[in-house]
């Protein structure tokens, strides 16, 4: 008989910032919906597949374009714009396209617009970075995101994002300061890192949920303030409608039946990228999957835009990426790979994104621990199949090493103001510390007296190799110095300081999908000839050419701004037809 693993009780911290994906990860192990995760993963399952790893090819998940026809339709709606998709990147471009004196409707096949991100919304040269002092060249974060690509991007479109955040992100803070919230900056980030680390994440504080739901209905009141303008939720679309090649306008599913919602201006594509299309996902990124234990993706992430998009003509990326945190935690009879069906039942550590030791089932170190979050899952991907994971070692020192590792992003702990640091003590004390009891309570974690208990209770294969891995570990923390990955010494720990800490499987779990349909500079989708199809705009994680086979997390909170910024472009230049 299986054991049955119990989730553990989520301990919010009160006091949140750029650490709101932590939050949300542990509300998500109990199914509560936030900004980055599903309500429940169980009950929402889309076109499930036998298995999720056995790929599938382009005319199994793109399928037949829906037969709607104006004879189908109970009514016929008449706008400047129609956006569709009321997540980060749908909001912005219909907040902004409402604001240019545009009659803008806004739709979205869930319940409500609680996608929309409240942290993480990077940006450059923003006003609030400007008061601190932080100046980020366009062209040095461009080169650095291309790096990342190995060139395999349209730098062209990240430039578009760095020269126009920062107007998009002071627009948020204003609206965001005139309704009550607060949007800060994480401005301080580490020195001397391998990786550079850039201050570029703005966020709102509050509590996690609520603030999603704070912001989207702002951002309801603010697009519906405008004369004319509309928006209407459990409305999906079914398909584009195209007239004498250019789109005007698209079919969608009302609880009457088909409506013909025609847009004057344009339609726009934003719809969220295909994460819980299972089908798709297992086609597309077949290997990325055998490192995942579960996804954190709404449930409406299921590939319509691209889908109808691709119906049309339009090109996919080629280079299928992820957003994909190295957090997720199974117990030993969870399998790795198989991600769609894990559900809530689950461990979301906000914790594993923390510099710790890593090593795979033997025992062995393989990586440098201080790198992005998805670097762990790309050197676990050289392994077997089924053993695509990795425990993560840490000792009773903890609390006093995270200040020092001093991470940044959706991975932070401590918040560091100049030379000092500001410590979240209800964070570690009220929140950290105890989650860690209760993984170890639902068998997630392993707590030991000694490293062979440990080596033991994780399943270490190779005790002995296992063992000497660690006492390497104290060796380099002790000279300071990585000669074996090239850590930097300030995120160097050591394991010499009972209770021992051992996750029993750590792998990855994937926010969203970052591989869309190919667009030029003015965010118009690219057809099989390379040419633009016009009447419509595509942004968000509907859109492809921005990232190419990692997410670079470093430069904080990059996605959710472009998702804000090139909102923000499309509904200003959408007034200017």
């Amino acid at each position: 008989m299986e054991q049955e693993t119990q989730a553990p009780k989520a301990i919010v911290s009160r006091r949140t910032f750029l650490s709101g994906a932590a939050a949300a990860g542990a509300l998500a192990a109990l199914g509560v919906m936030t900004g980055c995760s599903p309500k429940a993963k169980g009950e929402a399952k889309a076109e499930t597949v036998a298995n999720a790893n056995a790929p599938t090819s382009q005319a199994d998940w793109l399928g037949e374009a829906p037969q709607t026809s104006d004879a189908d339709c109970t009514e016929i709606l008449d706008f400047d714009v129609l956006v569709i998709g009321a997540g980060t990147s749908g909001y912005f471009a219909a907040a902004s396209a409402a604001e240019s004196g545009l009659k803008t409707l806004l739709i979205e096949k869930s319940t409500a617009g609680n996608s929309v991100r409240s942290s993480a919304l990077g940006a450059v040269n923003s006003k609030q970075q400007q008061e601190h002092g932080v100046s980020i060249e366009p062209a040095d974060i461009v080169n650095d995101m291309d790096h990342y690509a190995l060139g395999q991007i349209d730098a062209r479109l990240v430039r578009k994002w760095a020269e126009n955040s920062g107007e998009a992100i002071d627009w948020y803070t204003d609206l965001m300061t005139e309704n009550g919230m607060e949007v800060q900056l994480e401005w301080n980030m580490p020195e001397g890192t391998l990786y550079k680390e850039w201050a570029t994440g703005h966020g709102t504080n509050g509590e996690y949920p609520s603030r999603e739901q704070d912001v989207a209905r702002i951002l309801d009141a603010y697009i519906t303030s405008f004369p004319g303008c509309e928006e209407r939720f459990e409305t999906p679309m079914e398909s584009l409608i195209v007239e004498d090649g250019k789109v005007v306008g698209a079919y969608a599913k009302s609880k009457d039946g088909s409506i013909r919602i025609n847009a004057l201006r344009g339609v726009v594509v934003a719809t969220g990228g295909y994460a819980y299309n299972q089908d798709m996902y297992a086609a597309l990124q077949p290997t990325r999957l055998s490192c995942l234990g579960t996804f954190d993706a709404f449930p409406t992430c299921t590939g319509d835009g691209i889908k109808a998009l691709m119906r049309i003509g339009a090109q996919m990326d080629a280079v299928h990426t992820s957003l994909t945190f190295n957090r997720c935690l199974l117990a030993q009879d969870q399998e790795v790979g198989d991600a769609y069906t894990t559900g809530a039942n689950y461990g979301y550590y906000f914790f594993s994104s923390q510099p710790f030791l890593r090593v795979d089932h033997a025992g062995n170190r393989f990586h440098n621990e201080s790198a992005p979050y998805d670097f762990v899952m790309n050197a676990s991907s050289k392994r077997a199949v089924g053993d695509r994971f990795w425990h993560q070692i840490w000792d009773s020192n903890w609390q006093d090493d995270i200040y020092r590792l001093h991470t940044t992003g959706c991975s932070t702990i401590c918040y560091h103001e100049g030379a000092d640091h500001d410590a979240w003590p209800e964070m570690v004390d009220e929140w950290i510390a105890p989650e860690m009891e209760s993984f170890v309570e639902a068998g997630y974690i392993q707590k030991a007296d000694t490293l062979e208990e440990l080596a033991e209770k994780i399943g270490i294969t190779d005790k002995e190799t296992f063992l000497a891995t660690c006492e390497r570990q104290n060796e380099n923390f002790d000279n300071q110095q990585d000669p074996d990955f090239g850590k930097e010494p300030f995120r160097l720990t050591e394991l010499r300081n009972p209770p021992f800490y051992g996750t029993v499987k750590s792998c990855g779990l994937t926010l969203c999908t970052l591989d869309g349909i190919m667009v030029n500079e003015s965010l118009q989708p690219l057809g099989e000839d390379g040419a633009p199809i016009e009447g419509v705009y595509v942004i968000g994680n509907d859109q492809g050419g921005f990232y190419a086979g990692t997410y670079p997390n470093l430069a904080v909170g990059i996605n959710a701004g472009r998702c804000a910024t090139f909102g923000r472009m499309v509904g200003k230049a959408l007034a200017e037809k």
